[in-house]
């Protein structure tokens, strides 16, 4: 990453100089307005649920605060990417928008994105280092965080819990439909404490080994929900999930409990600002609320992992549940790790066309 996100930060300091930053933001908005009295709007693309939810009740009055602009939030699925590249050049849908790797990586490498100025998201410096360590930050495209991680769900009134993914694709398991999260569980069936090396190195030996217990998955999930519910009916014994729901689950008094092995992984999510956006100032302080302390207290009361470490810490001391599924020492930042989503994009056919052809049958 570029030497000025690691330049020491302004004090926080005197109102005079909170004020000199926002009327720096406004008057870099309303430079790139037209002529008229009402307010910058910043679009920006989020996650429908929980996401969106979290982004609009805390994020919003801060970043409004800050800056005097406005913010309006297009949540959804799936949509934001075509927007994007059907939208003339200097028109794009979005000034921000959060994405997905597998959805987004090439698009990064095709030029649609502004690279990010560290030293308009003083912030950012407060995430631990891990959860920058990828190319998508070290070359200045996006600001990258650790989503849900990769857990394990199972019926604690009827079993004890499963002793590794082995023993999950034992018991009627419902898996995800999404390839980047159940070949990881295979793979940590195949391979148990080195699944992303093994989809890494063995590519087609963890894909054979997912096409041949495949026929042992008895649901294949879309929905957090559809999994929960078929789980309590006793339709399936165990299965994965993501972290934030699972939680959700415990927090509702369901007879579940969840599990975690070796094989750590997280979701990596993706601040990104697209080229020809007319606020690039606002667009990065966005970014730069989102990384701050009120915000991000705030995105982890809600569920989701921080990682800003002295907020993971605050939140796991509150939280056990939050506690056992979200990294808050020094050691789980240490070993922190996304999905490895370079090997899915090199082996793109297989985990798209074939994937639903041979393994979602």
């Amino acid at each position: 990453m570029t030497d000025a996100r690691n330049s020491p930060a302004r004090p926080a300091g005197a109102s005079r100089a909170r004020w000199s930053r926002r009327a720096l933001l406004a008057a870099a908005a309303g430079a790139a307005c037209a002529p008229s009295s009402a307010k910058p709007v910043l679009t920006v693309f989020a996650w429908a649920g929980p996401w969106g939810q979290t982004f609009e009740k805390h994020l919003r009055p801060l970043f409004e605060a800050a800056t005097g602009a406005t913010v309006r939030f297009d949540n959804g699925w799936g949509e934001e990417i075509p927007k994007l590249l059907i939208a003339p050049p200097d028109q794009p849908p979005y000034d921000v928008m959060i994405a997905a790797p597998f959805q987004v990586y090439a698009v990064i490498r095709r030029g649609h994105f502004l690279r990010l100025d560290w030293s308009k998201i003083p912030n950012a410096r407060r995430f631990h280092p891990s959860a920058l360590d990828n190319w998508v930050a070290g070359e200045d495209w996006g600001l990258t965080w650790p989503d849900a991680l990769h857990t394990g769900v199972y019926r604690a009134d009827l079993a004890s819990p499963p002793r590794d993914w082995r023993e999950t694709l034992d018991r009627d398991p419902g898996l995800y439909r999404a390839g980047y999260m159940s070949l990881y569980t295979f793979a940590a069936a195949y391979a148990p404490g080195r699944a992303a090396q093994a989809i890494e190195q063995d590519f087609d030996g963890v894909y054979a080994f997912a096409r041949r217990r495949s026929r042992d998955v008895r649901l294949w999930w879309a929905t957090s929900p559809d999994m929960a519910f078929h789980l309590s009916q006793g339709n399936v014994g165990a299965g994965n999930i993501h972290s934030v729901d699972a939680l959700q689950m415990l927090a509702e008094g369901r007879q579940v409990d969840l599990f975690t092995t070796a094989d750590r992984a997280h979701f990596q999510a993706i601040w990104l600002i697209p080229k020809g956006t007319r606020y690039p100032e606002l667009a990065h302080e966005f970014l730069n609320q989102f990384a701050g302390l009120e915000h991000q207290r705030a995105y982890a009361a809600a569920g989701f992992p921080s990682p800003v470490p002295e907020i993971a810490r605050e939140q796991a001391a509150a939280d056990p549940a939050w506690a056992r599924v979200n990294p808050h020492t020094e050691q789980d930042f240490a070993r922190l790790h996304y999905y490895p989503y370079d090997a899915y994009t090199a082996h793109w056919e297989a985990m798209t066309e074939r994937w639903n052809q041979e393994i979602l049958v």
